[in-house]
């Protein structure tokens, strides 16, 4: 039976990956990212659309196991120097566009009927920011490393962190057990803990696995650490999985071999496992899920990831000597949620802490966003030249 099973997993395996590069390429042609080309493959050949493709253990696996890479690559690529140049604009505008959409978020969610937690995680996904888009289109533009552009970055990267903390904290008193002290202390514990070993350990077990005569040591290596990190969270932390992949990750970018494992995980990651879980996100969305979605709420939610993205960037960007364009231009930046928002609605849905309905719509705001904001960038920086 078990042969069976795997044997009917192999050709739907071999589907989803021509299907996801196939739409990731239309995607890309369109000037969008293309996993929102595999997101949407996902969507019409699963149950929402033309009921192909299902969920199964397998894709469920496969898919859980992407998301902790993608989120290691995310750590990886951290890039606290650049922090450092942009500073305190950075900080300020990544700061009030956290606040700003978790606030507005969670009271709406509260207001429209759902629970504390399912309300505060609505409010956590809208933090999120995926740059890569706006990015993109300031490289066309030639604006990546102006002012603006290197602020975005920034505020970007600070904008993860701030939302790693705030998903974890929802998932471990949402699922966590006992004592909301004892809690906060295994929290913080493993933090502590997981950090040291790193700073001790972790440059000599780096060069130790680089001096094996195996092929690719340095990717088994990280694997290793991305598992053990990422069981470690949710088993002694009380913390999602992926806080432990992206802590281990943000850890490495400090050595030396950050490019090396960079590089040569990344192939891995977007060969396989990234474009299975953006495909399987899709396969979470059914027909009745999105027919009975909250049309209304739906609109105010993507109002509200729109305008406190602006306001609360455009804000942060304004008090720290930014003119009143240039914190337009950051607050728009911003606005993309992108594969970010998805990776946190997915583990919201799968933790139980996210119903259906609130996920599908979600997923529609991530697309949305991430559809709107080179357009609005771009109309931006058009007004500059017209004036």
């Amino acid at each position: 039976m078990e042969r069976e099973v795997v044997l009917s997993f192999l050709p739907t395996f071999a589907l989803i990956l021509f299907l996801s590069k196939l739409s990731g390429n239309i995607s890309a042609r369109f000037g969008q990212p293309a996993v929102f080309g595999e997101l949407l493959a996902g969507l019409i050949f699963g149950p929402a659309i033309l009921n192909v493709v299902h969920m199964n253990e397998f894709i469920a696996l496969f898919s859980e196991i992407g998301v902790i890479f993608l989120m290691f690559l995310a750590g990886l690529q951290t890039d606290l120097k650049e922090l450092k140049r942009v500073g305190l604009a950075a900080f300020s505008s990544a700061s009030f566009g956290v606040i700003l959409p978790l606030f507005f978020g969670a009271i709406f969610s509260l207001y429209s009927g759902f629970g504390i937690s399912e309300s505060v995680f609505v409010g956590a996904v809208l933090t999120a920011t995926s740059v890569s888009i706006s990015a993109q289109t300031l490289m066309e533009l030639g604006r990546l490393r102006s002012k603006v552009g290197m602020t975005i970055l920034g505020a970007a990267v600070i904008d993860d962190v701030l939302g790693i903390i705030i998903l974890s904290l929802v998932i471990a008193f949402e699922l966590g057990r006992g004592n909301i002290y004892f809690l906060l202390f295994r929290i913080f514990s493993y933090l502590f803990l997981a950090i040291l070993v790193a700073k001790v350990f972790l440059k000599r077990y780096l060069d130790f696995f680089s001096r094996l005569k195996v092929s690719r040591p340095l990717i088994a290596g990280s694997i290793v650490l991305i598992l053990i990190y990422s069981w470690c969270a949710e088993v002694f932390g009380s913390l999602a999985a992926i806080t432990g992949s992206y802590l281990i990750g943000t850890m490495i970018s400090f050595t030396e071999y950050s490019e090396r494992i960079s590089d040569r995980m990344s192939t891995l990651t977007y060969s396989i496992f990234a474009p299975l879980f953006f495909f399987s996100v899709g396969l979470y969305v059914e027909r009745g899920g999105l027919e009975s979605a909250l049309y209304l709420y739906a609109i105010v939610i993507f109002l509200i990831a729109v305008f406190t993205k602006i306001v609360g960037c455009g804000f942060g960007a304004l008090i720290t000597r930014f003119n009143f364009m240039d914190s337009l231009r950051v607050g728009t930046g911003m606005i993309s949620r992108g594969e970010v928002a998805i990776i946190v609605a997915t583990i919201g849905l799968t933790s139980s802490v996210l119903s259906r309905p609130v996920f599908s719509v979600l997923i529609v705001v991530a697309i949305l966003t991430t559809v709107i904001t080179p357009i609005l960038l771009r109309a931006l920086y058009r007004t500059e030249r017209d004036l």
